[in-house]
C-alpha cells in the first residue's frame, strides 16, 4: 500500500461481501487511499439497500468493484430488496455479459430467478467460467442465422443472450434482450454527453479569450492597477468581462451538476482535456470571482471569501481533480520569468484577509491576545506571498505599483516603522 502498488481485495460468498465491505472502508476514509484499488467478488450476496447504491455510484467509486457471478448461484439473489453496486459479470458456460448499471442488474436477477432452477453448489464452477471466459474473450463466435452479421451492435445483443444461455426466441431471451439493450444506451448515455459538453467547451472559448484579452490589457496599463483591481472597480468594459466571467461560471456548474447526477463516464474528471481545460479556467476567472465577492457580497457576518462555504464549488471540484491528476498546473524546474497567471488562484482572497488583519491592528480597542494572532495570520501571508513572489509564481499584476498587494506591502512597512518592527516567531501559513 504504501509503495503506490495495486491492491486487489478478493472472495468468494460471504468472503465476497466482507471484501467489499472492507473495500468500502478503505475508500471511505477522509485521506483517499494513495493505492490503486479493485475488489472482485464471486457469488456475493447483495449488500445494501437502494441508498447506499446510489450514494457509491454518485461518489463514482462503483467502478473499483467487479461482480462475477454465476446464472445458476443462488447466494447473489436471495434478496430481492438488496440492491447492487459495482459491476456485474453474469456468465454461464456459454459467456459472460457485463451489466453496470443497477436497475440493469436488478431486472437481469429477476429474469433470473424467474428462470431455471438455482444451483446452491456452484462454488467449483468459478474456476471453470474464468478459465472458460478468459481463452473466450478473444476467439470469434459464430451464430445461426447469418443476417445478423450484418449489424454488429444487433450481433453484439445477440451473443450476450447466448451467453447467458437463452435462446433469442423465447420469452426469457426476449427479456434479456430487452434489458441489455437498456443498459447499454444507460452506458453509452454520458459518452455521448462527454462528446456534446466537448463542443460547448468550444462555445465558450470566446468568453476565456475575452477575459484573457482583459487581463493582458490590464498588464499593459500605465496604470499599474492590476487586472484584479481593475475589475473591482467595474468600469463599462469590466462590465463585459463580467458576462464573459459568468457565462464560464455557468458551463463548469454544469459540469459539476453533471458528474454528481452520474451523467458523465466516471473517469471524465481525470482526462486530460478537461483538467487543463479547467486550469486554465480557473487561473484566470477565479481572481475576477474573488473580486467580485468582496466588491458586493463581503460582510463580516457573511465571513470571507474562503469561509463558510462562500468560495464556489466548482473550484473546489477542479482543485481535486488537479490534485487527482498530480497538480499539473506545478512546473518540475524553477521559472525564469513570473508566470503569465498567479499559480495561487486563491491569492488575492488571502490578501483581503490580510488587508482586513492589518486595518484590525490599528484599532486601540482590540486585547493583547487578539493582536497576537492577528499579526501571526500578516507575518504568515507576508512570508507566503514572499515565498510565491521569489519562485515567480505570481504573475506581473500583482507587483504592479498600485495593485492591492503593492499597496498592503507599503503599508505594513509603514506600521512596522511606527510599531518598532513587531515580530511574531511561528506565523500562521496560509
Amino acid at each position: 500500500m504504501e509503495e503506490r502498488k495495486q491492491v486487489v481485495i478478493t472472495g468468494h460468498s460471504t468472503g465476497g461481501a466482507v471484501a467489499a465491505v472492507t473495500a468500502l472502508w478503505l475508500l471511505s476514509q477522509p485521506s483517499k487511499p494513495s493505492f490503486r484499488l479493485l475488489c472482485i467478488t464471486f457469488g456475493c450476496p447483495l449488500l445494501g439497500n437502494q441508498s447506499l447504491s446510489s450514494s457509491i455510484s454518485r461518489s463514482r467509486l462503483a467502478h473499483n468493484f467487479c461482480n462475477v457471478v454465476s446464472i445458476h448461484d443462488l447466494a447473489p439473489r436471495r434478496n430481492d430488496d438488496l440492491w447492487p453496486f459495482g459491476t456485474f459479470l453474469f456468465c454461464s458456460d456459454n459467456g459472460g455479459v457485463c451489466l453496470d448499471n443497477a436497475d440493469s442488474v436488478r431486472r437481469m436477477f429477476f429474469i433470473l430467478n424467474s428462470t431455471g432452477t438455482p444451483n446452491i453448489e456452484e462454488r467449483p464452477r468459478y474456476e471453470h467460467y474464468v478459465s472458460t471466459l478468459s481463452h473466450q474473450f478473444l476467439v470469434s463466435r459464430s451464430f445461426s442465422g447469418g443476417s445478423l452479421s450484418d449489424n454488429s451492435y444487433q450481433a453484439g445483443v445477440a451473443l450476450a443472450v447466448e451467453s447467458l444461455g437463452f435462446s433469442r426466441d423465447n420469452p426469457s431471451g426476449v427479456s434479456a434482450k430487452e434489458c441489455i439493450e437498456a443498459a447499454t444506451e444507460i452506458t453509452r448515455a454520458p459518452i455521448v454527453r462527454s462528446s456534446e459538453l466537448a463542443i460547448e467547451l468550444g462555445n465558450v472559448l470566446p468568453s476565456r479569450l475575452e477575459i484573457q484579452w482583459f487581463k493582458d490589457s490590464c498588464d499593459g496599463s500605465p496604470k499599474q492597477l492590476g487586472y484584479y483591481d481593475n475589475f473591482k472597480v467595474m468600469s463599462k468594459r469590466e462590465m463585459k468581462v463580467n458576462v464573459s466571467r459568468a457565462k464560464l461560471a455557468k458551463f463548469w456548474d454544469g459540469v459539476i451538476r453533471m458528474l454528481e447526477k452520474n451523467e458523465l463516464p466516471f473517469d471524465f474528471h481525470l482526462g486530460k482535456k478537461w483538467v487543463y481545460a479547467s486550469q486554465f479556467y480557473q487561473l484566470l476567472a477565479e481572481p475576477l470571482d474573488i473580486a467580485y465577492f468582496y466588491k458586493y457580497d463581503y460582510s463580516r457576518t457573511k465571513g470571507h471569501y474562503m469561509e463558510n462555504g462562500n468560495r464556489p464549488k466548482r473550484y473546489l471540484e477542479i482543485d481535486k481533480w488537479w490534485k487527482e491528476k498530480g497538480e499539473p498546473h506545478k512546473e518540475k524546474g524553477a521559472r525564469t520569468r513570473y508566470a503569465s497567471t498567479t499559480q495561487d488562484t486563491c491569492f488575492w482572497a488571502k490578501l483581503e484577509e490580510a488587508k482586513e488583519c492589518l486595518d484590525d491592528m490599528k484599532s486601540e480597542s482590540i486585547d493583547e491576545q487578539r493582536r497576537y494572532l492577528l499579526w501571526k495570520r500578516i507575518v504568515g501571508f507576508e512570508r507566503y506571498a514572499e515565498t510565491l513572489v521569489k519562485m515567480k509564481e505570481v504573475s506581473v499584476d500583482v507587483l504592479a505599483r498600485n495593485s492591492s498587494y503593492s499597496v498592503w506591502v507599503e503599508r505594513l512597512s509603514e506600521f512596522k516603522i511606527k510599531k518598532g518592527n513587531m515580530v511574531a516567531d511561528d506565523a500562521m501559513e496560509f
